[in-house]
């Protein structure tokens, strides 16, 4: 009867041990951070064109957490998509605070779609001349004796 008094008082004790740890972990959970940071815009006069770079994208943006604070220098250009008929482009952003809590947010711009598709026409000549060279496109080493037999 000893060993069965033990297992009873074993079991009990698990039983009590496993809620107070569930507990813990409702408390936990309920006091993690689960609320994304907030973008806050400010004017600005920019047009999209082919010198635009993604630091010009991001001034007049701020993005806070109610836990983390200043999130701003975490806010990240995601895509840009142009709308030719519109003449406009559209900048999609996201910013993730500490916890890994994600917030997406787009702003439109006036695009000067004329510039950009002039700017892209280079662009392709560039990546044609690329294509000549592949080993080049990929960041490979290609060492002295490589372009020797070539010759």
């Amino acid at each position: 009867m000893g060993d069965q008094v033990k297992g009873n008082i074993l079991g009990i004790f698990f039983t009590i041990f496993s809620g107070a740890l569930i507990a813990l972990i409702v408390i936990a959970y309920g006091r993690s951070d689960r609320v994304g940071p907030e973008f806050r815009f400010s004017a600005l006069n920019l047009i999209y064109d082919s010198e635009t770079k993604e630091s010009d994208l991001i001034n007049g943006i701020n993005a806070y957490d109610s836990r983390d604070g200043d999130m701003t220098s975490r806010i990240v250009v995601e895509k840009v998509v142009l709308n030719r008929d519109a003449e406009t482009a559209v900048v999609y952003y996201a910013v993730a605070d500490y916890s890994g809590n994600v917030t997406k947010q787009s702003r439109v711009f006036a695009a000067d779609i004329e510039d950009i598709d002039k700017d892209g026409e280079q662009t392709e000549l560039v990546e044609e001349s690329l294509e000549v060279f592949p080993q080049l496109s990929f960041g490979e080493d290609t060492g002295a004796e490589d372009g020797e037999e070539g010759s």
